[in-house]
């Protein structure tokens, strides 16, 4: 139905953050909880940890997932700048 992949960093920035490198849903279980679910396991982790925060990136061109986030609370707080080297 969902998967997330995730990692502790810390940094000077956040301290300690929870960093969702991947949280996919089943196109067929979207907008059944799945997704809620995934995150309100991943803040309840991050919390135990003592993170200040929980933190994913996403593509410029996945404005449902965008939704989904607002939706979820989540703030856009940064730009992300990339330059391919090759």
């Amino acid at each position: 139905m969902g998967a997330a992949g995730w990692r502790i960093v810390a940094n000077t920035s956040q301290i300690r953050k929870l960093y969702v490198d991947d949280l996919v849903t089943a196109s067929t279980a979207r907008s059944t909880g799945v997704g809620r679910a995934l995150l309100a396991h991943l803040e309840e982790h991050a919390r135990t940890a003592d993170c200040t925060a929980l933190k994913l990136d996403s593509g410029t061109h996945r404005s449902d997932a965008h939704r989904f986030y607002f939706r979820e609370r989540m703030a856009v707080t940064a730009f992300n700048f990339v330059k391919p080297l090759a």
